[in-house]
């Protein structure tokens, strides 16, 4: 016997067909997996090329933070060593002073200023006298230099006379000396009103050979200086 069959309705103009029932999930899931197994897999894509390596960029130090100042312990110094060093210092320089003040005034009531001044004067003329001569005037030059020297000096002068004597006239040497300037040594404690020692600059200007222009040589020379008879002599000459 036959089911009946539901009677169909009659669709009216203009009226859209009724949509079709959807696909239940299982069939839809069975109608991906074909398509997936007959779509073929896409082409693999090329690598990209790998970048340099980067130099690694230094990281900046930390900021340092602002720390506290160092303190440092400093000794404590006593008031009355600070009193005691202040004491010492000062009396170190007022003796310092007084002391060379003590001596300059000592020097001037003691008359030794004077005689070291006189000293120093008699020793620029002696020095002049001494170390100008001239080739052919030598007997007088030795005399003359003679008579402003102690006796013991003047026989040491005179043995190097022969030496000057045997040279000069050969070559007809004569020279000029010009003392520039002179003054007496320091003495220290060791001062003296009738002894001295003066440095003297001299400048002596010679002429040799039958040359027209002098050649200037500039010397230094110490002369020892003794107050004897009223006189200030030479009783050494030191080249410097």
């Amino acid at each position: 016997m036959s089911t009946p069959q539901p009677p169909r309705r009659r669709r009216i103009a203009g009226e859209s067909k009724p949509a079709a029932p959807a696909p239940k999930a299982s069939v839809v899931k069975r109608a991906a997996k074909r398509t997936a197994k007959k779509t073929p897999p896409p082409p693999p894509k090329p690598a990209a090329p790998e970048a340099p390596a980067r130099a690694a960029t230094p990281t900046a130090p930390p900021a340092a933070t602002e720390a506290s100042p160092r303190r440092f312990s400093v000794p404590q110094v006593s008031a009355r060593f600070a009193v005691l060093v202040a004491l010492t210092v000062g009396a170190l320089a007022f003796g310092a002073v007084f002391g060379i003040k003590g001596i300059s005034e000592w020097r001037d009531e003691s008359g030794i200023a004077d005689a070291h001044d006189r000293a120093a004067t008699a020793a620029a003329a002696a020095g002049e006298t001494m170390f100008t001569y001239q080739y052919n005037q030598l007997d007088d030059h030795l005399k003359d230099s003679k008579a402003l020297m102690t006796p013991s000096f003047g026989k040491k002068f005179e043995s190097i006379a022969p030496a000057l004597q045997d040279l000069a006239p050969q070559r007809k040497i004569q020279v000029k000396a010009t003392v520039r300037n002179a003054a007496a040594v320091e003495c220290g404690d060791k001062c003296s009103s009738d002894r001295a020692t003066v440095l003297v600059f001299i400048d002596q200007a010679r002429v040799a050979d039958g040359e027209k222009e002098p050649t200037v040589f500039g010397n230094r020379i110490k002369l020892e200086m003794v107050h004897d008879d009223g006189s200030w002599l030479v009783n050494d000459v030191q080249a410097l």
